[in-house]
């Protein structure tokens, strides 16, 4: 009988650890992402879903309300879009050991790019496509602790403009522009909530991000987003909301580095950028469009990293 009540109570301890460790599952990317842990929701994130209209204001206490006519029965209102916070470990895949391709974006005209970092971290040459042409980037100045860094190349096409800091509203649209699979191509996505992202390597400070949940793809097609990191996230009115660093093809989900760290990376380069005129806006019937033209115009092009310095990449 003691032996039982001994079993008994150790069982009791492990269903209470349990209890309290968050439910969590492995994301797969090509940056590997972590286990999800959901925090609660600040009220200020809680908003009226998709086709949700606000509540009109009722009437005065004194004031009967009138009847409405039967109708048929409609389908349930949609429940309000929920945020999350995101803590999320990427997984270092040691010293860079091959060429590689990523995107870039114009921030002022006189040859100023932004990437992300791990696009053009550890190589001992970098070019920028201009036109059909590849140009040699003269300096290249990376974050101490976030995903992004400036290229100064040649000179730029039509310059972007930041949208304001803080959080987007949640279910806010994104539009991200670039080379994913080396081929010119845009993402719809929506944003779900925060980011913390957090590095194995010792000292390094959790870095925050944005994520956004991917709606569609123009030119749509499959597989990896791989090349589109460094790549401007551009919202509905065409100004910069992010830079896309990070993905979960699993889930479908991108994070990006938020436009208070591309600010911050500009004051560390002493660099007084300007904010263009900004950009077409965006919409999702003819993202693909603005996109193309934004390439076309060269705001947005496409980075080679040359590992050891002896590979160039070859004219469009």
């Amino acid at each position: 009988m003691r032996a039982f009540l001994i079993w008994l109570a150790i069982v009791g301890v492990l269903a209470a650890i349990y209890a309290v460790i968050p439910n969590s599952t492995r994301e797969q990317g090509r940056r590997p992402l972590p286990p999800e842990v959901t925090k609660p929701l600040p009220p200020e994130w809680a908003r009226p879903g998709p086709g949700t209209p606000p509540s009109p204001s009722g009437p005065g206490p004194s004031t009967p309300s009138p009847q409405p006519p039967s109708a048929p029965p409609t389908a349930a209102p949609q429940p309000p879009l929920r945020g999350q916070d995101f803590v999320l470990t990427v997984n270092s895949d040691g010293p860079r050991s091959a060429d590689g391709l990523g995107t870039a974006f114009a921030l002022d005209s006189t040859g100023v790019w932004l990437t992300a970092a791990h696009v053009v971290d550890d190589c001992k040459a970098v070019y920028v496509l201009r036109g059909r042409d590849w140009r040699a980037a003269t300096a290249v100045r990376i974050h101490p602790s976030a995903d992004i860094a400036l290229i100064r190349a040649v000179n730029t096409g039509p310059t972007i403009t930041f949208a304001a800091a803080g959080a987007p509203r949640l279910g806010t649209d994104a539009y991200h522009v670039g080379y994913p699979q080396s081929r010119p191509a845009q993402v719809h996505t929506r944003y779900i909530g925060r980011a913390r992202i957090e590095r194995p390597e010792r000292g390094m400070p959790p870095e925050p991000g944005q994520v956004w949940v991917e709606v569609s793809r123009a030119p749509d097609f499959e597989g990896s987003l791989g090349g589109l990191s460094g790549g401007p996230a551009f919202d509905s009115s065409g100004r910069v909301v992010g830079v896309t660093i990070l993905e979960s093809s699993r889930r479908g989900r991108v994070t990006t580095a938020p436009v208070e760290r591309i600010r911050d990376l500009l004051v560390r380069g002493g660099i007084d950028s300007q904010p263009g005129a900004g950009v077409a806006t965006f919409n999702p019937t003819s993202f693909q469009a603005t996109g193309d033209s934004l390439r076309a115009a060269g705001t947005v092009t496409h980075v080679y990293c040359s590992w050891q310095g002896n590979t160039r990449p070859r004219r469009r």
